[in-house]
């Protein structure tokens, strides 16, 4: 097998050669390599070339729409970045911190100008079709390089991964809440275990870079691990804990004698007990999103299969975790995910669980 030839770095490289390490053949306003394989492409200017990326131009099949980047990025700076959180404290990073940090790394500022087309697409003043292509494009060229990235934490990438992982997440849930996605009930179900597992990949950035996350300047957008309760309240602060408590009754009592039959359970319960911290009322209003979004880092592998096998069980469970998210539905990429998690769980589940939805159901108005 031939050798992979040498990669000389060139001056004046585009930044997608930078980024992928190839020889860039200089071409403008399109190198060679990206107009090949269909990528963005751009050079810094002389006078930005040593703060990072000027903004990416899209790739040949979009260069021709009406929306361009400049739009994006002037929808970013005056409206998107405040709809990312509602702690003022992550607001402020969101405006002044991400951006700079975008600059540095072409996969994280194609993320922001992925999220900033999905938000515009509220706005209903342009072609939706324009904004979903361009959020379609920019959303896979960015995550393929942050999955690579991922093999490869450094002092350098690790800020910029990690509030990828945060970016990737709201683009997930408004593709859902918005029905870009798939519609089938199951798909939908296999979408929000994909999700679950975006997140479990920024728990992977902040465990090898914890030192580095903890020494810049996105520390605040480390949460704390959720509190597990040792002993169940004995007065809920909110109704859902009482619920919550008669299906970790009723899952307790299907354990049996096999391994796997206790492995499950455990596995069910211990879900059950991180859900418990989402209904106490001890935590700030701003940081209550935060705390919701972020739960799943803290699912363990077990339950995220049986979700993915759609067992009826974790099934049932997740309505619960639904319920969490409509409670926070007017982060605008939440919308409508709340309910349709609680809906998809109640059509899918046998009638032997039907009793432990009619809660969650209410709940949603359904």
């Amino acid at each position: 097998m031939p050798k992979r030839r040498a990669y000389h770095k060139v001056r004046g490289a585009c930044l997608t050669c930078k980024e992928r390490k190839v020889r860039c053949g200089l071409e403008r306003p399109t190198c060679k390599n990206c107009s090949r394989l269909s990528r963005p492409c751009a050079y810094a200017t002389p006078a930005s070339r040593q703060e990072g990326a000027q903004l990416p131009l899209k790739c040949d099949s979009c260069r021709s729409r009406p929306i361009n980047d400049v739009q994006l990025m002037h929808h970013y700076t005056a409206y998107t970045y405040l709809a990312m959180s509602n702690n003022p404290v992550l607001i402020s990073l969101w405006k002044e911190v991400v951006p700079k940090h975008a600059f540095q790394h072409l996969f994280l500022l194609q993320g922001l100008l992925a999220v900033t087309a999905q938000h515009k697409l509220r706005d209903k003043s342009d072609d939706p079709t324009d904004l979903i292509d361009i959020a379609n494009i920019y959303q896979q060229e960015a995550l393929s390089t942050y999955i690579s990235q991922l093999n490869d934490i450094t002092e350098e990438n690790c800020h910029a991964l990690f509030a990828f992982s945060q970016v990737i997440v709201g683009m997930s849930y408004s593709r859902m809440s918005s029905g870009l996605g798939e519609v089938r009930i199951s798909s939908f179900i296999t979408n929000i275990v994909e999700i679950f597992e975006l997140l479990k990949g920024a728990l992977v950035v902040a465990k090898e870079a914890i030192t580095w996350l903890r020494a810049g300047d996105l520390e605040p957008m480390l949460g704390p691990r959720p509190e597990v309760p040792l002993v169940r309240p004995s007065a809920p602060q909110h109704s859902c804990v009482g619920e919550l408590s008669k299906l970790s009754d009723y899952i307790s009592g299907l354990m049996d004698s096999s391994v796997e039959s206790k492995a499950r359970v455990e596995s069910l319960l211990s879900t059950i007990q991180l859900l418990y911290t989402l209904f106490y009322d001890d935590c700030e209003p701003a940081d209550r999103m935060n705390k919701i979004v972020g739960l799943p880092i803290y699912f363990d592998s077990k339950y995220i299969g049986l979700l993915r096998n759609f067992d009826h069980a974790a099934l049932a469970i997740l309505s619960y975790y639904g319920i969490a998210l409509h409670q926070i539905r007017h982060i605008w990429y939440l919308d409508a995910v709340g309910a349709r998690v609680v809906e998809a769980a109640a059509t899918l589940v046998g009638p032997g669980w039907f009793p432990f939805l009619r809660w969650p159901q209410m709940e949603i108005g359904s």
